[in-house]
């Protein structure tokens, strides 16, 4: 888990002459923070504006309890 608490994600880009590029993450947040669907996380100089694709997964079990949640950017 990295300790930005954003994991290493893919992205892919359109070939139909966009420039649009879509990129895919996994948020980790401390369990209890409330992260709901279509929610849009920012990131502190505001230059990366991501949204949460579909319901976060609560992981309390675990020895990284935590809040996960996939992320989606479209730029371009």
């Amino acid at each position: 888990m990295s300790p930005y608490g954003v994991t290493v994600g893919s992205s892919s880009e359109a070939h139909d002459a966009s420039d649009t590029v879509t990129t895919r993450r996994v948020f980790a947040a401390p369990l209890g923070t409330d992260v709901r669907p279509a929610d849009r996380i920012v990131s502190a100089d505001g230059s990366e504006k991501w949204e949460v694709v579909g319901r976060p997964l609560v992981l309390p079990l675990t020895s990284l309890a935590r809040v996960e949640a996939t992320l989606k950017e479209v730029t371009g």
